[in-house]
């Protein structure tokens, strides 16, 4: 088998870059879908952390509510460092809550900055998507003409006539 069969394998990174893109496009549709459409609740915070590894700091918030239809609900929220600054010190959360939503929970406080973030999202991996495929499709043609053509053929020769030096 070729080596050059392998540039091809290039291909997995626009395709993730297009997976996660329709993950935050599908996230960001979700969140205003219940923000829009979802019912008005009052969570308890059950639990709250926020754990710094490393560079990275994110958590968690547990919430629970009851819902119209007398269904409890509780959930595990996982939280970014900027989210988690917004309701650090509420026991109780506004939220919007639509079960058939791809998001359906929305904390009121945090929709503004949570669509942000999202907005971001979105347009890194629309700019990886397009970088990736721009770097395939010159990868792919590359790959083509070495598989086409052949490799070059290296031919090494000494070029001088010198002697060894004795000593």
């Amino acid at each position: 088998m070729n080596k050059y069969y392998f540039i091809f394998l290039i291909w997995l990174l626009p395709i993730y870059f297009l997976g996660q893109f329709s993950y935050q496009l599908l996230t960001f549709k979700g969140i205003q879908s219940t923000y829009n459409n979802g019912d008005s609740y009052i969570a308890s915070v059950t639990d709250f952390d926020v754990k710094q590894i490393a560079a990275q700091t994110n958590g968690y918030v547990v919430i629970n509510f009851t819902t119209s239809s007398g269904e409890t609900v509780e959930e595990r929220l996982a939280l970014p460092v900027q989210f988690a600054q917004v309701i650090m010190n509420s026991e109780l959360i506004p939220v919007r809550y639509s079960e058939s939503s791809f998001s359906p929970i929305v904390m009121m406080p945090i929709y503004d900055l949570q669509q942000n973030v999202v907005k971001v999202n979105l347009a890194v991996t629309l700019f990886g998507s397009i970088a990736t495929l721009l770097v395939g499709f010159f990868a792919s043609r590359y790959a083509l003409r070495k598989i086409r053509e052949g490799d070059d053929d290296i031919e090494i020769e000494m070029m001088d006539d010198v002697a060894p030096a004795v000593g």
